[in-house]
């Protein structure tokens, strides 16, 4: 069974007995009712890991205090390949999906899309919420790599990214490894401008296909991004 996982970026400046408080406290002594003596994990979402026993809980008048000692120490490099998604923000809570199956597959970091046929562009307050569905994604998935939640990126811009793919049914079926360092990019409900498409060939990106039918934004990201980080050479 895997260990209940918290998140502490700051864990790298830690040393012995670590303290946990608010949210994480909470939520690891109420929801989770784990107790002095067992086990936890704590991940800094930049590939550190650590497996620590709690020693002791206590009430404040600011809430609960979890405090651990570590056990096991793993620092683990980012999964290969590095690949960011620049993908078209679906509407409503599709978005909130589409980012935390982003985060469960691995993919390094993601940011919306601003293409022709864009209909969302989230704003600052979005972008936030979308952070803490990152981190959720995390802890639940046992991953060691907080996915990055960037700032809006135009198409002609995204053109200038490293190891480019663009997912599009006129193109092959995706095959052999990606590169080391992938940008894949990912269209709105509308789908490509025959302009875009054309763009992107002149710009040497590879236009792939990642399935037999046509799927929404939110679905062909997660999988198409599945596909790329399971692509063994």
């Amino acid at each position: 069974m895997a260990l209940h996982t918290v998140y502490l970026p700051d864990l790298a400046s830690y040393a012995g007995e670590i303290a946990i408080s608010g949210d994480e406290a909470h939520h690891a002594l109420r929801v989770k009712r784990l107790a002095v003596g067992d086990m936890l994990g704590l991940a800094d979402g930049k590939g550190r890991r650590v497996d620590a026993r709690i020693a002791a809980t206590e009430k404040t008048r600011e809430g609960w205090l979890v405090r651990v000692t570590p056990q096991a120490l793993c620092d683990s490099p980012r999964p290969t390949p590095g690949l960011t998604v620049l993908a078209a923000a679906p509407k409503g809570d599709h978005l909130g999906a589409m980012i935390d199956g982003l985060a469960q597959v691995g993919v390094s970091a993601w940011a919306p899309l601003l293409s022709a046929r864009t209909v969302v562009e989230p704003r600052e307050h979005k972008l936030e919420r979308l952070e803490r569905i990152a981190i959720e994604a995390l802890k639940q998935s046992g991953a060691s790599w907080l996915m990055d939640i960037l700032p809006g990126v135009r198409f002609a811009d995204a053109l200038a990214r490293p190891g480019l793919i663009i997912a599009d049914a006129s193109g092959q079926p995706w095959s052999g490894p990606p590169p080391a360092q992938a940008t894949l990019l990912i269209g709105p409900e509308g789908g490509w401008t025959p302009e875009e498409l054309d763009a992107a060939r002149k710009a040497g990106a590879r236009v792939a296909r990642f399935g037999h039918h046509t799927m929404r934004t939110e679905v062909a990201s997660v999988v198409a991004s599945g596909v790329l980080m399971f692509s063994i050479a």
